[in-house]
């Protein structure tokens, strides 16, 4: 099992628990006999910024997937404004996934694209906005 080193709320109180919040309790994920996460357990409130540090391995890439609806977990439960990711539709996550932002350690950029483009990529890709 690997334990996520620090969870550290970065700006600001915490302020009043309301229903734009992230709940994940007692999560647990495992690959086959590798648990991964155990009895992983945090709130992140609307407006709040919440990071997660650790060294490779982990847990952290595992925990932002299980937020996501992209990885389902072996146990416990998370819930973005209160409802529980595996109740959402798909296009309910697709709504979600837009409003979370996150970026692993090993990014990948297009060699035929600038750097511009790259990082336009997933606005362009996901959104309408205008050019």
């Amino acid at each position: 099992m690997a334990e996520t080193e620090m969870i550290k709320t970065v700006m600001g109180e915490r302020p009043a628990l309301q229903n734009d919040a992230i709940e994940v309790n007692n999560l647990r994920v495992a690959f086959g006999a590798k648990e991964i996460l155990k009895d992983v357990s945090f709130t992140v409130r609307r407006g709040e910024i919440l990071v997660l540090m650790g060294l490779s391995g982990t847990g952290k890439s595992t925990t932002l997937r299980s937020i996501a609806g992209l990885l389902k977990p072996s146990g416990g439960e998370v819930k973005v404004n209160g409802r529980s990711i595996p109740d959402l539709s798909q296009k309910e996550l697709e709504v979600l996934r837009r409003r979370i932002g996150f970026c692993f350690q090993h990014g990948a950029l297009f060699d035929s694209m600038t750097i511009g483009d790259n990082v336009a990529f997933g606005l362009r890709e996901h959104t309408d906005l205008p050019e």
